[in-house]
């Protein structure tokens, strides 16, 4: 069995290649050298999100700036099985919860909507893109997930792949999601509604379109960041990724 020590991980945004050099700035710097401590020679790991992942060393620190190279390349980059979730603007904490956890669990999509119940419409997608950059970090992902602006429920499905199934979690009732999951090709997306659910009038605006597949999760009622987190871990658990090795 393999063992693992716990991994320093950075996401950057250029080219990765072996025996390059390459300089870690601002808040990373800050990380490395008064968070994790790390001192020259030290190692940790980068990746960018397509040249897979690397092995990089501390050569010298300048002020604000470390001074790095690349020594080997650790992973090759793989191509991550698609999976967009569409939710329903919540309170802050609670899209936090949302955006870090359904990272983890590997989420390569996210769609923010404003539905009639939508309370809370204020949407700061630069640090919900740094909650996933963090969670993919701290989680051995290879990729980022992709945060879209917030758009109306009804511009998102109006303009939808028709193609494409999108299962609503549904707390008035549906097939259980399990026995969905099982008939239904992929590409999937997941719908998660606001606090309350969604209204009459969009149940109703959902039965026009047969990709739309409404989903029970038992018998219990869900908030909007427990349903999106249990209803991608059971896609991840029965038609997802959980199957593949790590190894």
């Amino acid at each position: 069995m393999r063992t693992y020590s716990p991994a320093i991980r950075l996401y950057v945004n250029f080219p990765l290649k072996k025996e390059t050099n390459f300089c870690v700035q601002d808040k990373q710097a800050h990380y490395l050298s008064n968070v994790m401590r790390l001192k020259i020679g030290r190692k940790f790991l980068v990746f960018n999100g397509v040249d897979g992942e690397f092995e990089a060393e501390i050569i010298n620190k300048l002020n604000n700036a470390i001074k790095c190279k690349l020594n080997r390349k650790i992973r090759k980059q793989l191509v991550e099985p698609r999976l967009n979730l569409i939710f329903s603007l919540v309170k802050k904490d609670r899209v936090f919860n949302i955006i870090e956890k359904c990272t983890e669990l590997g989420v390569s999509e996210f769609q923010p909507i404003i539905s009639e119940r939508t309370q809370k419409t204020n949407f700061r997608l630069e640090r919900f893109q740094l909650n996933a950059v963090e969670a993919s970090e701290q989680t051995n992902r290879l990729t980022i997930p992709k945060i879209n602006e917030v758009q109306k429920l009804s511009e998102v499905i109006e303009d939808w792949n028709k193609s494409e199934t999108i299962i609503f979690c549904n707390e008035n009732g549906g097939k259980p999601i399990i026995e969905t999951l099982n008939n239904i090709s992929k590409p999937i997306s997941i719908l998660i509604g606001p606090e309350g659910g969604f209204s009459k009038a969009e149940l109703e605006y959902f039965v026009n379109f047969d990709f739309i597949k409404p989903v029970s999760l038992g018998p219990r009622i869900l908030r909007s960041d427990t349903a999106a987190i249990s209803s991608v871990t059971c896609y991840q658990s029965f038609v997802g990724d959980w199957g593949y090795s790590n190894e």
